[in-house]
């Protein structure tokens, strides 16, 4: 195996430090089926960590703060909307 170069990307340097060394050849089946399991299990972590940065009740029980900001400023501008709106149809009225 060569080392990496200075031309490698920091993705690709960052994914070569998490991965794990490849099976030895002749390796056993409980070798393989272990391998296999911590592969799955680690699979099943990051779906889990991908599905969960994309779920909004997550995020909004894991950022109350932001999930209430992002709230009021939807409120403010549905506010501000009707009262233009009004506003029109008075003048127009």
């Amino acid at each position: 195996m060569s080392a990496p170069t200075a031309s490698t990307s920091s993705a690709g340097s960052a994914a070569s430090a998490s991965a794990r060394p490849p099976l030895p050849k002749g390796a056993g089946m409980n070798t393989i089926q272990l391998d296999l399991e911590v592969t799955r299990s680690e699979l099943a972590h990051t779906l889990d960590d991908i599905f969960a940065t994309f779920n909004p009740r997550i995020q909004i029980r894991s950022h109350p703060v932001a999930a209430g900001g992002a709230l009021l400023a939807l409120a403010a501008a549905a506010a501000g909307v009707a009262a233009l709106l009004i506003r029109k149809r008075r003048r127009d009225g």
